[in-house]
């Protein structure tokens, strides 16, 4: 396999993990671990794959799954503050649950919002719920997600971390070919020192990065 280099960081990636469905590399740099690019679908195919997500605001389920980051915006800001709901999906529920308590939102996805409406604004605040796994480019949506932000600003996540606990192999989350890049704890303090956030909160799933 000829080298492939880690997208977040440019670091030179080994072999972690292979099967006849998957093709995994780590960076011995940041500690992300990242899909063979050769197996990355193409947009239809994304598309077809994130048009299978039921998520609604009648989901109890939906609702509750995404409770920690409203908890953090609620916590952290009052109503009037404003948002950017990155990576929002076909039904933004976060930001639509949001604005009913009177914050100000925009909506954000490649596929389904792709108009860049954030263009020229910054931000109180950025959610960013079960998106970070698939940047295919995650050096450039950090640059972005960073310069969004207003100073004291947050980036509000919800992720799968990887540990070396885990196996692997009978990873669930592995097994979406949607997902593309997996973070350690040591990749997000990567994240938090490179980027110029000042502090760096890991609740799994909740991940927030203050500016």
């Amino acid at each position: 396999m000829p080298d492939i280099n880690c997208p977040l960081c440019g670091s030179t990636g080994q072999l972690f993990f292979s099967n006849e469905k998957h093709h995994f590399l780590s960076c011995d740099h940041c500690r992300g671990i990242f899909r063979d690019p050769g197996q990355i679908l193409n947009l239809e195919q994304e598309k077809s794959r994130y048009l299978l997500h039921r998520n609604h605001l009648q989901d109890k389920g939906y609702l509750k799954f995404v409770s920690p980051i409203l908890r953090a915006v609620r916590k952290g800001y009052p109503p009037g503050a404003s948002g950017l709901d990155f990576g929002c999906g076909h039904t933004p529920v976060i930001s639509e649950v949001l604005k009913d308590q009177d914050y100000i939102f925009d909506l954000y996805d490649p596929v389904f919002y792709p108009h860049r409406v954030f263009e020229g604004k910054t931000y109180d605040f950025i959610t960013c719920c079960e998106v970070m796994e698939h940047f295919l480019h995650p050096k450039k949506e950090f640059d972005r997600l960073a310069g969004l932000l207003k100073p004291g600003g947050s980036l509000i996540c919800m992720t799968s971390l990887y540990s070396e606990e885990i196996d692997f192999e009978n990873w669930y989350y592995k097994n979406d070919p949607t997902h593309v890049f997996f973070y350690r704890k040591e990749t997000l303090a990567y994240i938090a020192r490179n980027w110029g956030f000042s502090h760096l909160k890991i609740e799994e799933p909740l991940l927030v990065f203050l500016k």
